[in-house]
Order: structure tokens, then C-alpha cells, then sequence
């Protein structure tokens, strides 16, 4: 804050008084102690002090010393104590910045009379530099700067004593003698705050660090003292300085460089860019050509040509030619990548009897001119070449890929090469992959053994169908409609099998469709329907009916009794024998958003009271297509023998999740949302398709 001195009856002067009481040594014990009080008028540079308790020793002389409190000099005056100078044994004496030849310090102050040497304190006529500050502000390649001067004393307080105090900035360059000082702030009144508008380029073409001080200065006085000292940088700058690449540079095989918002203090001549290689020699120099009239971006490409073809990784750097014909190499540096990227190749057989071959992620400067596949057959430890295939590019460039009919089972080793927009050619990848009977193509029915026994399969594209729904075109039970199935429960393994009537064998050896249930908690009972009662808890082995008296007993909701005597509610249930039915995962009210996770992840293992718990799809199929009649066996079964369809895969829920994903009441919008969030590892939709299982 700028201090403005007020002249005339208004003066503001900040007195530092120090007043001191202390021990005279004198010969009589009953004699008062003399007293002293001392004053630092600092804005005027002047001491003063009052000595009170003089009356024995009118008459005599007093020597007044200020002691400088670092170069240990002194001033000194002596002083005749009289009657006319002493009145009441009082005596009052001044001195000044001018009698200690305006050495800037702390001064200790005595008086001696006689034998008695008093203490009067210390002035404070000292330059408080701890309290002063100078900035340099300004971009390190602009010339005009500003010198920002601050003084944090307290408000009144006075940065150097004594009044005309002016201050103005001084610059050099740090490698040069501080003799060669150029003063680029104009001489001011010494305020609290100051600035500067300068113009470091007027001081010297010396690129670097700079030296830069706040000098005080003053009529009265020789010279001048340091206030405050500070550095700063004079090189050239930039915003940004970067490489870049383009269609139409790549369509040139080359790329661009680009320097913009260049700065410099003494002016811009021109630019030089320099390219290094990856060993770090210096291949290519290329001159910039300016865009703007000012000189702050410059432009260049350089062709792969101009770098010899060679794929690497470039380091650039850039030197800047000044007005003064002058350069300096800037500290910025850039990368132009360059680098040939093999890429990865992929090898998808196909349900076509072929296998799709793709390379993706391939780079080559100045675009991959084409790809092509060479495969050959490996018998004997040697390779056969069968063939030549060019790859079709994707619009984008970013695939290449080609088709090739599977000819013959065995191992076979494909080698992918790129070329380059200029000729060259390069092993982008190679790979070994096997062709087994199965890749040559499998749709459609199968016979084929499992368990020691022959069943009818359906595949797609080599894929063994767990659900022959669509497949065989079920239509659901009821209305004179009858389905004849077998249903099996491999209770160890917690899976059930759905097993279709074969007119042409005369056997259930269609496997229809495969499920994950939960059976019993107890899995260890050899019993049947003999042991069955209400607080069961396990599955019973035997074979048994969908039938009660000969009639089908199937329920949309059940309520459900519990072992614990508590009440449940399960969907679609379809009976089997006493208390035991197909049924959804039961819940303890009548909705849809009442199924704990936990009890839903506990699918595929025996978790129920005796019942068979199913996913919602499941038990609805159960109760949709399985007439009155069919057989239902359940076995004890093994674990790692689940059935010829194996054991349909789960779906998992994480916590929150209180719905079946596989329910159809529940909107498909809202399983989508919770699969998206992962909070469901797959869904199955309202018209029965399966997602993510």
C-alpha cells in the first residue's frame, strides 16, 4: 500500500522508545540511580535521549558513545554538564544519520561520567532488507517485463530511516561483473509498494540468468544500498511444440511439426528444426517456415523419404535464430513416432468350414499399402505352403481380413505380411493353430455317445444345444396336447436333464434341455418317498410321476410349508411325489422382488427342503411343456457326470439384487440396467433369449 508523507503540521514519524532503568555504580549507597529514556525517530534519522538524577554530577563532562552494533565503529561526543544544560539534574541530547556518516546499523548507546558507565539502549537505525521484496514478472521470452517492489513493514513503519529516500532497479546478467548494472527503473520516492515497466532486451543480447536489485538512494548521502535482489530468465519460449499427423500427410508419408506461441526478447529471425533418431544422432535438419508475421508458430513436414525410410522413433529439437543473429537451442523437445506396429493377429474358425483371419492395430508411416496371409501346413517338421491370400481392408483401415476354406484336419501355421506404402516388406506376425475334425463343420443331428450310451444331439456351428425348445418346436402342454418326456435328477450333481421320446429308436435319447437346480439339504439318504414327511429336507431317490392320482398338479404360486413351520411362496410349481415338487426359488411373500441374492446364488447346490428348485425360466418350462405322465427319476447321481447336455451354466447376482434375472415379470429394461452395472451377470428377456450366460 502506497504511503503518501504529509508536509506541514502533519508528520508521521514512528518513535521507538526504549526506556531503561539501571544500576549506577557510585561511592554513595544513598545516591538515586540515574534514569534514561532514548527515542528512534527513524523517519527523520534522528536519536534522542534524556538523562534524569544529574545533580551530583554538574560539573563535570559526560561521553556519549553509539556503538555500531556490526562493524563494531563508534561515534563519540563529549558533553560539559552545567547548570544552564542539566537543569533539575536533567540533561537531553540528540544525534543523527549524518554524525555516524549514515552507516545504516543498530546502534548501542552509553554515557560515561566519571567512573559510571550507563547503558541508554539501542537505536534502530538499520535497513530492515528482511522486510523487502522485488519481482521480475513476465514470460521468460517477453522483453517488456514489470519489477514489482514490496515492503511488508507495518503500516507507518519506515524501511530505511531518514528522509529523500528514493528507490530504482538495477539489472545485470550474473555471468558479468555487478559493475555493469543497468538501471531500468527510473529513480522514486520510497514507498511501500512500487512497479516498474521495463524493457530487459535494452540492457544487453545475453541469453540466460539475470541478475536484478532495488537500490536506495539519496542526496545527502554517497552511493547507494542493496534493498532487495532477485533473478530472472531471459530465453525464448514456446505455448506448444508438437508433432502431428493426418490423412493427407500419411496419403504423403509424412508428418508435421508444429511450433506456436514462440517468444524471444531479442526477436525471431528464423527456426530451425532438428531430427534425432532413436540412438540419438542427428539425421535430418529442416528450416521452419513462419506462418504468422510475428514469428510465434512455425511449420514444417518432413517425408519419410527425407528420413531414408527408416521406422523409429524421432526426437526433436529447436533452435531459434534472433534478430542479433544469435541462437539458442530451446529446452523443449517433441517425438514423432514412426514406428512400425506389428499389430496382433487373430485366428476365429468359423461355422462355415473356415477360419476368418485378422490383423488389427497395424501402423506403417504413410499407411499399410496391403496385408496379405500365407499358410502353410506343418507335417514332419516341415512346412508346406498351400497358399497365398490378400486380406480386405476395413474402411477405416484398422482390420485386414481374410477368409480361407478349411481344406484338412492337422497343424497348419500362418505368417501375415504388411507392405509398405513405399515397397518394403515386412513379417507383421505369425501363428500355429490346430484344424480338428469338428472345425471341418458340424450342424445339425448327432449321434454320440455319453455315459456309455448313444443319444441324439443338435449342434450349431460345432456348439452342442442345451435347450431343443426352438429346436424341436415344443408346443406346451395341455388343451389334448401331450409331451412325452423323461426327466432325470442327477441329485450330486444338482442338475436336471429333460430327455425326449425317440419314435425311430423307441428310447427317451433326445436330450432336450438341461437345468441347475437346488435339491435337498440332505444328500447322503439313500431314502424314498417312505421317509418323506414335513420337516424332511431331502430329495427322495426313486422313480416317480408329474401326476397325483392321475391328474397334473401345477400351481402359477404355491404357499409352501418349511421344515421350520414358517410359510413360503413358490412359482410355478409342478408336483412330483408327496411334498416334493419343481418349483421356483421360494420367497417369503407374494412378489416378485422378494429373492434374497445369497439364495439365489446357491443354484447348483443342494440348498432346499426337499423340493427342486429351479430358476424362474426353468420351472416355468417345467410347468408349461411337461404333461401329466412323464417320468420323473431321481438319482443319486455323480458330480462330475451331470448329465449329456453337462450342467447349464448359472447366473450370479451381487447384493441389493432381490429378483430372478431369468423372471419374465420382472422388465427386461431393468435387468439390462443391472447388467450393464455388473450387478447381474447375465438376464434372460421377456421373449426367452439369453444374455451374458
Amino acid at each position: 500500500m502506497k504511503q503518501k508523507l504529509a508536509i506541514g503540521n502533519y508528520v508521521i514519524c514512528l518513535i521507538v522508545t526504549l526506556v531503561l532503568v539501571f544500576t549506577v555504580n557510585t561511592s554513595s549507597a544513598q545516591a538515586a540511580a540515574p534514569t534514561a529514556t532514548l527515542k528512534t525517530n527513524r523517519a527523520t534519522g534522528i536519536v534522542s535521549y534524556t538523562i534524569k538524577g544529574l545533580e551530583e554530577a554538574v560539573g563535570t563532562s559526560m561521553t556519549v558513545q553509539a556503538t555500531n552494533v556490526s562493524t563494531k565503529s563508534v561515534w563519540e561526543q563529549t558533553i560539559a554538564l552545567t547548570e544552564e544544560n542539566c537543569k533539575d539534574g536533567t540533561y537531553e541530547g540528540t544525534f543523527s544519520l549524518e554524525d555516524v556518516k549514515y552507516a545504516f546499523a543498530n546502534y548501542t548507546v552509553t554515557a560515561t561520567i566519571g567512573e559510571t558507565k550507563l547503558t541508554l539502549g539501542t537505536a534502530d537505525l538499520s535497513v530492515h532488507t528482511n522486510k523487502a521484496t522485488l519481482k521480475i514478472n513476465g514470460d521468460k521470452g517477453s522483453a517488456a517485463r514489470s519489477a514489482a517492489f514490496t515492503s511488508t513493514e507495518a503500516a507507518g513503519g519506515i524501511l530505511v530511516p531518514g528522509a529523500g529516500n528514493q528507490i530504482s532497479v538495477q539489472i545485470w546478467h550474473k555471468d558479468r561483473a555487478a559493475s555493469t548494472a543497468t538501471t531500468v527503473g527510473n529513480a522514486v520516492a520510497l514507498a511501500a509498494a512500487r512497479t516498474w515497466a521495463i524493457d530487459v532486451s535494452k540492457s544487453g543480447s545475453y541469453y540466460g540468468i539475470w541478475n536484478a536489485k532495488v537500490i536506495v538512494t539519496n542526496s545527502k548521502w554517497k552511493g547507494n544500498y542493496t534493498l532487495a535482489s532477485t533473478q530472472y530468465s531471459v530465453i525464448p519460449t514456446c505455448t506448444s511444440f508438437t508433432t502431428k499427423k493426418s490423412a493427407s500427410l500419411e496419403k504423403k508419408k509424412s508428418f508435421a511439426i508444429e511450433l506456436k506461441g514462440l517468444k524471444n526478447v531479442f526477436g525471431i529471425r528464423g527456426v530451425t528444426f532438428l531430427v534425432k533418431n532413436s540412438s540419438g544422432k542427428q539425421v535430418a535438419t529442416i528450416s521452419g517456415t513462419k506462418k504468422t508475421a510475428d514469428g510465434s508458430y512455425f511449420y514444417s513436414s518432413v517425408t519419410m523419404k527425407k528420413l531414408k525410410y527408416n521406422m523409429d522413433l524421432y526426437t526433436i529439437e529447436v533452435y531459434v535464430v534472433d534478430n542479433n543473429g544469435k541462437t539458442y537451442t530451446l529446452t523443449n523437445k517433441t517425438k514423432a513416432d514412426q514406428r512400425l506396429k506389428k499389430g496382433t493377429l487373430s485366428i476365429k474358425k468359423k461355422k462355415n468350414v473356415s477360419c476368418n483371419y485378422k490383423m488389427s492395430g497395424i501402423y506403417m508411416p504413410g499407411n499399410v499399402k496391403k496385408v496379405e496371409y500365407v499358410i502353410y501346413q506343418v507335417k514332419g517338421g516341415k512346412n508346406k505352403k498351400l497358399g497365398k491370400y490378400k486380406a480386405t481392408a476395413s474402411s477405416n483401415k484398422k482390420t485386414f481380413t481374410a477368409n480361407v476354406k478349411n481344406g484338412s484336419k492337422g497343424s497348419f501355421l500362418v505368417k501375415a505380411y504388411g507392405y509398405t506404402s513405399w515397397g518394403s516388406k515386412f513379417l507383421l506376425a505369425k501363428k500355429n493353430f490346430k484344424l480338428k475334425k469338428k472345425d471341418m463343420g458340424k450342424n445339425g443331428w448327432y449321434y454320440e455317445k455319453y455315459g456309455g450310451k448313444k443319444y441324439k444331439f443338435y449342434y450349431v456351428d460345432n456348439k452342442k444345444q442345451i435347450d431343443l425348445t426352438k429346436v424341436l418346436k415344443l408346443k406346451k402342454s395341455g388343451g389334448g396336447h401331450t409331451n412325452k418326456f423323461y426327466i432325470e435328477v442327477n441329485r450330486a450333481a444338482g442338475a436336471v436333464t429333460i430327455f425326449m421320446y425317440n419314435k425311430k429308436t423307441k428310447k427317451y435319447d433326445i436330450p432336450v434341455k438341461t437345468c441347475s437346480v437346488c435339491v435337498g439339504r440332505d444328500i447322503s439318504t439313500n431314502a424314498g418317498t417312505s421317509g418323506l414327511h414335513e420337516k424332511s429336507s431331502y430329495t427322495p431317490l426313486g422313480t416317480y410321476s408329474i401326476c397325483s392320482n392321475g391328474q397334473s398338479v401345477k400351481y402359477t404360486l404355491k404357499p409352501m410349508l418349511e421344515p421350520d413351520g414358517s410359510t413360503v411362496y413358490a412359482r410355478w410349481t409342478t408336483h412330483i411325489v408327496g411334498n416334493v415338487y419343481f418349483h421356483s426359488i421360494a420367497v417369503s411373500s407374494d412378489s416378485h422382488y422378494a429373492l434374497p441374492a445369497y439364495r439365489y446364488n446357491l443354484l447348483g447346490s443342494p440348498a432346499s427342503a426337499g423340493c427342486i428348485r429351479m430358476a424362474v425360466a426353468d420351472a416355468k418350462w417345467i410347468y408349461d411343456y411337461a404333461s401329466t405322465g412323464s417320468i420323473v427319476k431321481i438319482v443319486r447321481g455323480n458330480s462330475k457326470k451331470p448329465g449329456p447336455l453337462g450342467k447349464a451354466p448359472t447366473i450370479k447376482v451381487k447384493g441389493g439384487i432381490n429378483y430372478d434375472p431369468t423372471d419374465p415379470a420382472v422388465p427386461d429394461s431393468r435387468k439390462k440396467k443391472d447388467y450393464k452395472a455388473k450387478r447381474i451377470s447375465g438376464y434372460m428377456t421377456k421373449s426367452g433369449k439369453k444374455v451374458g450366460y
